[in-house]
């Protein structure tokens, strides 16, 4: 019996940090195994990351395709170095995930950091941390 749209979209991400890198923001997150209904997924299709800076609307900043369909060693964790950035903006990202039949997840807690790209340690608040 075919499920409503609405539970076969994938849970969303949970795990999501950020680290600033000389070159740009490093974005980690790992991957969801089941659909919203809660049964096990197996038609992930990718990710979008979304970025937002100060109150702007977020916007796609890559699409991270899924290759590993059918391999028995899936991939747990993906990265994404966002390049595009002003030295001391401060950044919201958000990764929504996907199936191969485009059913989207509903986006992961934001995570925000300010890149400077001089500064040694990350100055990062992960996703659902609470703000100072």
């Amino acid at each position: 019996m075919p499920k409503p749209p609405q539970l076969v979209a994938p849970k969303a991400v949970k795990e999501l940090s950020l680290a600033t890198q000389s070159t740009g923001i490093l974005v980690r997150w790992s991957r969801p195994s089941e659909y919203v209904d809660g049964t096990t997924m197996e038609d992930l299709g990718g990710f979008v990351v979304e970025r937002n800076r100060y109150n702007s609307p977020f916007e796609e900043v890559a699409r991270i395709p899924i290759t590993d369909q059918g391999r028995f060693q899936k991939v747990k964790r993906f990265d994404y170095l966002d390049t595009q950035l002003l030295p001391g903006a401060t950044y919201h990202y958000r990764i929504v995930a996907f199936t191969t039949d485009r059913y989207f997840s509903s986006p992961s807690d934001a995570a925000e950091i300010t890149w400077n790209p001089l500064t040694a340690s990350p100055a990062a608040t992960p996703a659902g941390a609470p703000r100072s």
